[in-house]
């Protein structure tokens, strides 16, 4: 199989767990309380700095500032400091602890693929909640916002990135990692918003 068929292969092949995650958030919907909002972001820190962690103790060397340039969870511990005004909330957040596997470049570039392509879907998002909850761009909706204007280019170098780096070989767990990791969150956003007094 030619290298350039990774990205094609993670499209198709997970096509139906990103509909399943994004079907099941709805963050687009028009009927959010404040409370609900806080408690997604609160859910996202959860599993985005738990997955950092795991990223970074996996990561080639040469490989860790392209991964750093592009780590989230800063954006997520602005949001919610400006939006609760408690700067230190996040320190008392549970952590995801069923992650995907990343202990291959495969692994890591496949999971890398639903994170980094998360950023794509913020662009409509951001705008979205900041209306709803009247928010200046970026204070309160940072992590939607993520790259701004630099969006399609930081994911057109992620593309490019992992069809020169990840060998053929592991197109498969790629794959297998990104379905982990749709599922993942999935399973742990499903959890957060489940639990009692999490959202209004």
């Amino acid at each position: 199989m030619m290298r350039h068929d990774l990205l094609t292969r993670l499209k198709a092949e997970t096509a139906i767990h990103h509909a399943q995650l994004e079907n099941a958030l709805d963050l687009m919907r028009e009927s959010w309380s404040f409370d609900e909002y806080i408690a997604l972001l609160e859910g996202f820190y959860g599993y985005v700095a738990a997955w950092e962690n795991a990223v970074t103790a996996h990561m080639p060397d040469h490989l860790r500032a392209f991964f750093n340039a592009r780590r989230k969870t800063a954006w997520l511990a602005a949001d919610l400091a400006f939006l609760t005004g408690d700067a230190r909330r996040v320190a008392v957040l549970s952590l995801a602890q069923d992650l995907p596997p990343l202990d291959t470049v495969g692994g890591l570039l496949g999971s890398m693929y639903v994170v980094e392509g998360s950023t794509l879907g913020g662009r409509f998002i951001a705008p979205h909640v900041a209306k709803l909850f009247h928010l200046d761009t970026g204070r309160g909706n940072a992590y939607f916002e993520g790259y701004g204007e630099r969006t399609g280019s930081m994911w057109n170098a992620f593309r490019d990135t992992a069809n020169a780096t990840v060998p053929a070989t592991q197109y498969d767990m790629a794959v297998t990692s990104a379905i982990a990791t749709f599922d993942g969150l999935h399973a742990w956003l499903g959890n957060v918003r489940e639990r009692p007094g999490a959202m209004a």
